[in-house]
This record gives C-alpha cells, structure tokens and sequence, in this order.
C-alpha cells in the first residue's frame, strides 16, 4: 500500500502548452513580460521565410517530435560535452575555451527536474523571456511572478536549484496550467504532450545556446548546447544552420506515420518586439 503522506506531497505534473502565440503571449504579458514583446510564427527554414521574422528577434522556440530525435541526439550531446570539458581543463589557457565558457557563464539556464511533468514549454518561455532581461532588452517587474522568480532564480548557483525553485513556483504553475487549459488543440488542458518537446535558442556572450532543461550531462547536471558564434543581428540565421540535424530528420521521416511534418509548427515561435515602444 502506498504511503499516503508521500502521495499527498508528491509534486503534481505541469501540463503542456500549446505551441500557439494566441495562447503563450496571452500568458507572459499576465506574467509580466511588455506587451511589445512576444511570439510569433517561423514558418520554416528557408532564408525568404527566416526573412519574415520581425526583428530584433531575442530567441527561438522549437517544437519537435521527441522519441525519434531524443533517443539518438542526446548521448551525443552529453559525450560532447563531456569531451569538450575535459579538453577545457587539459589546456586551461585556451582563448577559444576561455570565450566559450565566460558566455556560457552569462545564459539564464535551468534544469527540467522530475515533478514537473510536460513543463518544457514553460521552461522554453522561461529561457527565452529570462536571456532577452539578461541582455536588457525588457524588464519584467520584480512584483510579477515571472519577474520574481527571474530575479531570485539568477542567485542560484546550478540549473538544477533553478529548477527546484521553478518546481516550487506554485503561482506560475497555476498560470501554465490555466495556459495549457485554454489551448485550442485536440487534448489542450490534458498531460498529452503527443511526444513533443520544446527547447529554446538564444544568443548569448556572441555565442549561440541551445537550451534543454533535459539535457543531462554526466555529472548529473543539465547543460546549454553551444553552437557557436553568432550575433543579435544573425541569431535566426544561425540558428536555423544549427539545425542540420532537424532538416535530416525532416528529410528521413517525410513517408513516415509517426512524424508529423507540419514545418510551421515545427518551429513555431520567435521572441521578439511586436511594435516600436
């Protein structure tokens, strides 16, 4: 028989969150974020549809179908990293390590830590809107609950105590979820993600992050993905190069049931300004 005291303080689940700027900017302009900013849709990868993103544009949102990618993708990332860090310490004085790691120390990152169920898209949100405050491009108001969970979780030392304070966000949960309870999808306001995963990608230091609050290194910590330079004025330039292995996939599945290939939901949101302030 379980333990009715565990079941009673056992974190409930996140529900996921619709890939739709209708539902999500509805949801960070009441958590705080300036009504000039929010998401709008990527249709794709090609440079005269990347050319229809309004800029500046502060981050990229993508959604995925994750089993497929994950399973093979993740491994790879965490023996890179891996590789990468240990290269780091063999040759402490290495400029391009010395650059890589003081950008990486400037990206507002948090770990996906168990209990909080479908919240990726939250978490994508979240990196998103905490990168583009981190290079002042808005301010979210200390008294919101975005803006306070911003402010204090940028004292925390580990994205996974970033995480654990996100876990205990009890105001932003009830607001994601009352988020994902409005979509307008079949399953919105269920914990159905339909194998889909959300992860951000930001400018930061020059240098251009992929965050996954799920990708775990081997020293059981989550880790930002760095794939190079970039810059404001490029970031959906680049990002979209660094997507080689989305167009792979993209390019294997196209007969394939279990993929669904709608390419402008694939990558479906840019954080940027709505209007001139």
């Amino acid at each position: 028989m379980a333990d009715s005291t565990q079941e009673a303080t056992k974190p409930i689940g996140w529900l996921p969150l619709e890939s739709n700027p209708e539902v999500l900017n509805p949801f960070l302009w009441k958590l705080g974020v300036p009504g000039e900013w929010g998401f709008c849709d990527v249709f794709g990868l090609d440079p005269e549809l990347l050319a229809m993103v309004p800029r500046p544009c502060m981050a990229l949102c993508l959604l995925f179908p994750c089993a497929k990618i994950a399973k093979e993708r993740r491994p790879a990332l965490r023996a890179a990293r891996r590789d990468r860090v240990e290269a780091d310490k063999a040759d402490p004085d290495n400029d391009e390590a010395r650059i890589r790691n003081e950008a990486e120390g400037g990206v507002f990152f948090l770990e996906q830590v168990e209990g909080t169920g479908n919240a990726c898209g939250t978490v994508a949100c979240i990196h998103a809107v905490g990168n583009a405050v981190a290079g002042q491009a808005f301010h979210v108001p200390w008294e919101t609950p975005l803006g306070k969970y911003i402010t204090e979780a940028s004292k925390d030392h580990t994205p996974k105590e970033r995480g654990n304070r996100l876990l205990a966000a009890t105001d932003l949960h009830q607001a994601a979820d009352d988020t994902a309870r409005s979509g307008q999808t079949e399953g919105a306001g269920t914990d159905d993600a339909g194998d889909r995963h959300f992860v951000c990608f930001c400018e930061r230091g020059g240098r251009l992050f992929e965050l996954d609050g799920r990708n775990i290194g081997v020293d059981d910590e989550a880790f930002p993905v760095d794939h190079g330079p970039t810059t404001p004025a490029s970031l959906v330039e680049d990002d979209a190069l660094s997507l080689d292995w989305l167009q792979a996939m993209e390019r294997q599945s196209i007969k394939s049931d279990t993929c669904e290939l709608q390419f402008a939901r694939r990558i479906p949101y840019a954080c940027r300004r709505f209007s001139q302030s």
